[in-house]
């Protein structure tokens, strides 16, 4: 069973020593990075991320991921698009290379999903996550489980949005 645990002194370090496969190191931020700009954010008065070590049962964490709720202005392509007044961005989500291929990552974004579908932080229309074209794993995972791709890009990554409505 999978579970998304708060960061905190006791975690933090697992999460910064999570490793991915070489050729996957261009598709993730670096958690270093993810968890400088929850603490920028926080600092600078902005709603925070929700960053969750993702951990086994027995509490090893195994995984990382970062979303945000996000207000659309009347410019913003969810609200053009899809009508869509306030999303959630899943903009980090990543699994440690030695825990791959055993459907943690499965197990992870469906708890990520319910969570998200409480609304954490305020109702939202959808859930958006961007990942590179060439990532297969990546597409096949979030298809499957109701993401349809937007058909836009943001910069060189694909867009996909689960409507939540």
């Amino acid at each position: 069973m999978i579970e998304l645990k708060k960061i905190t002194w006791d975690n933090y370090e697992a999460v910064l020593n999570l490793q991915l496969l070489e050729g996957q190191k261009g598709y993730v931020t670096p958690n270093y990075k993810s968890l400088v700009q929850a603490y920028i954010g926080i600092t600078n008065d902005d709603e925070p991320p929700l960053p969750f070590a993702i951990c086994k049962e027995c509490g090893e964490v195994i995984g990382f991921a970062m979303m945000e709720r996000e207000e659309m202005g009347e410019d913003d392509y969810f609200r053009q698009q899809f009508g869509d007044k306030a999303i959630y961005n899943l903009y980090r989500f990543m699994i440690d290379k030695n825990h791959q291929g055993k459907g943690y990552g499965r197990q992870a974004m469906v708890k990520i999903l319910e969570f998200l579908r409480q609304a954490p932080r305020g109702a939202a229309d959808s859930i958006s996550i961007c990942y590179k074209p060439s990532n297969e794993t990546a597409r096949k995972l979030y298809t499957s489980l109701g993401f349809v791709e937007t058909g836009h890009m943001n910069g060189e990554d694909m867009l996909a949005r689960l409507a939540l409505q």
